[in-house]
């Protein structure tokens, strides 16, 4: 065979092998949602029990299942990533998750950034405080003392509100021993999340003040803006889930009685 007739064979070879290697790439980058993909990314502050929390080399709570419930309708299996949670948008608008459950507020500031489901659970923000402590009897007297919320969630928009220090901590536990110790006033927390450390931590002098706050207090499923598909397949999963009981049974396990 003469030089030329080997050069193009060569030629044609590599052709062949780069499209066969692109058209096996595309099939592997397909978004969730596509119909293609098989695994729905979910990323979750894995801190905030009984939303989330791991357990030895699991996760565990009411998000997490929900999550599973929502994956199985859509055909998909769920997979989870523990991640900060002022790293989820991040994640959620760099592709490294296809969608995030964690306890996240639907707030106006977020929706610019990413798109949500339908709510799929209603929170209510309390106060922790000492039981010895009269100083602190309603949200009003927060204003210049230092309080403890967890960073980028609603009960540290509400401290900054009320006026006052706002002292931001990652894990919650951590949150609740400060105040135990006397180096924050209160803390504002989810009602669920405080209940469910106080009693674990037995944190027997500390107190829930209810209190009523003018923010948003629905949860969503975060989703990229850039994939409308599948916010459309998570809520008609989320709407299946509610109608087969499945989303009831989850919410009895992990709240004892339905909220929504």
């Amino acid at each position: 065979m003469s030089f030329w007739k080997r050069f193009r064979s060569i030629i044609i070879l590599v052709v062949a092998v780069s499209a066969f290697t692109a058209m096996i790439a595309g099939c592997g980058s397909d978004k969730a949602g596509s119909g293609d993909q098989k695994v729905l990314k979910f990323g979750a502050e894995m801190t905030y029990p009984p939303f989330e929390y791991a357990e030895g080399d699991k996760y565990q709570g009411f998000d997490i299942e929900i999550g599973e419930a929502i994956a199985k309708e859509m055909g998909m299996k769920a997979e989870f990533s523990s991640l900060g949670f002022d790293a989820l948008i991040p994640a959620l608008k760099s592709g490294q998750i296809d969608a995030v459950i964690s306890g996240m507020v639907i707030t106006k500031e977020r929706e610019q950034e990413i798109d949500f489901s339908k709510p799929y659970y209603h929170i209510e923000l309390t106060m922790v405080v000492k039981k010895d402590d009269m100083s602190i009897k309603s949200l009003s007297d927060i204003k210049g003392q230092p309080v403890g919320a967890q960073i980028g969630t609603t009960g540290a928009m509400t401290a900054e509100k009320e006026g006052a220090s706002l002292q931001t901590y990652d894990a919650i536990n951590t949150m609740l021993q400060s105040l135990e110790q006397g180096s924050i006033k209160a803390v504002l927390v989810d009602e669920p999340v405080a209940k469910y450390y106080i009693q674990k931590g037995n944190m027997k002098d500390l107190k829930l003040i209810p209190i009523k706050v003018d923010v948003p207090s629905d949860l969503g499923i975060g989703v990229n803006k850039n994939n409308p598909e599948l916010v459309q397949k998570i809520n008609e999963a989320l709407e299946k889930i509610k109608a087969n009981g499945e989303y009831a049974k989850i919410q009895q396990k992990w709240f004892g009685s339905e909220n929504n």
